[in-house]
């Protein structure tokens, strides 16, 4: 040790002499070590000195070794050390922890003084645990959880535990195209938008508790990952550290019982000790989830890995998807109900100063509509940090930034419905940030029909899987139906098209998009102009959606791939083409410019 250190450790701790220096263990990474000094003098026979030194050569054991991990690394050195001198004063005896008695650094290392477990008896780390010790970490952490519930992390991890998404993208990557990547952020959101969120130590694994040799009370170390958080998080982690697979999902019920009957009794009348039970109870599952996340980017082979946290990320992603594809539901039906009241009375009619009437048209019907269907969505937008964007609103740039956001169109085809005719629609969809759909739901009132689409789950018609009608794609029929909104008529080519196709008026983008279901050989297109208006993203999310989960195509006009989070939110400037499951679109363009061309 060096001397100006040594000088340093002994004015800090007033002894006289440091006459033995134990290494107990070296840092993760290679970030330093924690030892055991042994003092002469003083107050103290002995201290812990955690030594953090910036390694000149990161080897990390997954093969991490970018500049985000080592700023995550050294960033939870600051956060252990602000904990140190701020936090840890407010642990009481039910959830005790090592008095930081100093800190101070030295360059580009930094010194911890702190408190020796041992000299307060706790002396037994326990690499297994039975069920009486698990039961004390658990009396720790709802102890831990009660003193900090509803309390500000100020200079902690805005989001604790050392698998925090945002802060693990590298591990994200490598799961991608799974399921689980998929809802990665839903998941996130739900935990971290929870009503209820306390300080979570954020590494509670065995590892990191001490006992009393006679299991009367339980030390927790390292707080290198605290910060806000759901309880959950904390406990999830810690049973999947010390507990059998089958344990687990034995044990369940007695983990949580055992848990919130300690948090009850911690929290003594300060909080709703039933409201915040109902909703934690509801997250523990989606800890579970979230951590095994994490594991499957950063170790792939970890016996933590179970089929017990597999089937419960499983089961979380299904309670997302029916509870966002009810609120969808439940939104296009009431909304579609009070439209239908509404047919054939008079409605206030106005313009959005696009160039076409279908486009530019707007009623007090489309408006009330969507009211409705922001009243029953708005709960989910704070749940799951979702942002919007609705036809009858002014935008939200907020999608552009969020994970995911729902997109509205309250009554597609308003132009039928004012005529009396049949061809309009509500829809409503759920855009991932990446421009893709992950959820579509159409709602013909005068059918009655609803459409459900969950991206790779297929299609449901009034709740009942559909079945594409056998469609021939060597079929020799040279007719192929245009379904159209009115305005080609106005297109220079529009006498050439209808004598090479049938073309059919049905209604707006979305009905007409939805023929070509049941339509062999159908298209619904809209080419390239410069001027505003035409489809727009709450045209396209859902419906686009529904035709792909049944091998239908959705493109921009040019071929690429549709994309439903651009800047610019209507597609008038790339146009878009839709074909039917039997058709390759290369055959449409090519057919097309043949029209154009005279040939």
């Amino acid at each position: 040790m060096q001397s100006n250190i040594r000088k340093q450790i002994l004015e800090l701790t007033q002894a006289t002499d440091i006459v033995r220096i134990d290494v107990i263990q070296a840092l993760w990474n290679n970030y330093g070590q924690l030892s055991r000094l042994y003092l002469k003098g003083g107050q103290y026979s002995s201290i812990i000195l955690k030594h953090i030194k910036i390694p000149k050569r990161l080897a990390h054991p997954r093969g991490f070794n970018s500049s985000i991990s080592q700023k995550r690394k050294l960033r939870s050195y600051q956060v252990e050390t602000h904990w140190y001198l701020h936090y840890n004063d407010e642990l009481n005896s039910q959830c005790p922890s090592p008095k930081c008695l100093a800190a101070f650094d030295e360059g580009e290392e930094l010194f911890l003084l702190l408190e020796d477990l041992n000299l307060l008896g706790f002396e037994v780390l326990n690499p297994v645990a039975t069920w009486r010790e698990i039961k004390l970490v658990i009396t720790w952490l709802a102890h831990f959880h009660a003193l900090f519930m509803k309390q500000k992390a100020e200079n902690l991890w805005s989001c604790g535990t050392y698998w925090h998404l945002d802060t693990r993208p590298e591990e994200l990557a490598k799961i991608s195209g799974s399921e689980l990547h998929t809802f990665a952020s839903f998941i996130d959101a739900r935990l971290s938008q929870s009503p209820f969120l306390s300080i979570v130590h954020g590494d509670a694994k065995l590892a990191n508790f001490c006992f009393k040799g006679d299991l009367s009370s339980v030390a927790a170390v390292d707080f290198q990952y605290v910060g806000q958080g759901c309880g959950m998080k904390d406990l999830a982690y810690f049973v999947g550290s010390c507990m059998s697979e089958a344990d687990c999902e034995a044990k369940e019920n007695l983990i949580l019982d055992h848990y919130f009957v300690q948090l009850h009794h911690a929290l003594a009348t300060h909080f709703d000790h039933t409201a915040i039970e109902e909703e934690w109870r509801t997250l523990y599952r989606f800890a579970w989830a979230d951590f095994q996340r994490f594991m499957l980017g950063w170790s792939p082979g970890h016996r933590k890995l179970t089929t017990y946290s597999e089937r419960i990320s499983h089961l979380v992603i299904d309670e997302i998807i029916e509870e966002l594809l009810s609120l969808a539901e439940q939104a296009c039906r009431s909304a579609g109900e009070y439209i239908q009241s509404r047919i054939n009375r008079v409605q206030t009619v106005g313009s959005k100063g696009f160039s076409t009437q279908a486009s530019d048209v707007v009623s007090d019907v489309d408006i009330n509509a969507q009211n409705i269907i922001f009243a029953i969505l708005e709960p989910s937008l704070k749940r799951y940090n979702l942002g919007i964007l609705a036809e009858e609103s002014d935008p939200d740039q907020s999608r552009l930034e969020k994970h995911a956001f729902w997109t509205i169109d309250p009554l597609d085809g308003t132009q039928y419905f004012i005529e009396g005719k049949s061809g309009y629609a509500v829809s409503i969809a759920l855009v991932l940030n990446d421009g893709k759909s992950l959820l579509g739901v159409v709602y013909d009132p005068v059918e009655q029909k609803m459409y459900k689409a969950v991206r790779g789950r297929g299609l449901t018609i009034n709740d009942k899987a559909f079945q594409s009608p056998p469609m021939n794609p060597l079929s020799s029929t040279e007719t192929w139906t245009w379904f159209a909104d009115r305005s080609l008529k106005k297109h220079r080519h529009y006498e050439r098209y209808r004598t090479n196709f049938s073309i059919r008026f049905v209604g707006g983008a979305v009905m007409n998009s939805l023929q070509l279901l049941s339509t062999p050989k159908s298209i619904y297109l809209k080419a390239p102009k410069s001027s505003l208006g035409g489809c727009a993203i709450w045209d396209l999310a859902a419906v686009s959606l529904i035709l792909e989960e049944c091998q239908a195509q959705a493109h921009f006009y040019d071929g690429r791939a549709l994309h439903l989070n651009r800047s610019s939110i209507f597609f008038n400037d790339v146009g878009l083409a839709f074909c039917s499951a039997d058709l390759d679109y290369q055959s449409v363009r090519q057919r097309l410019e043949q029209i154009e061309n005279g040939l």
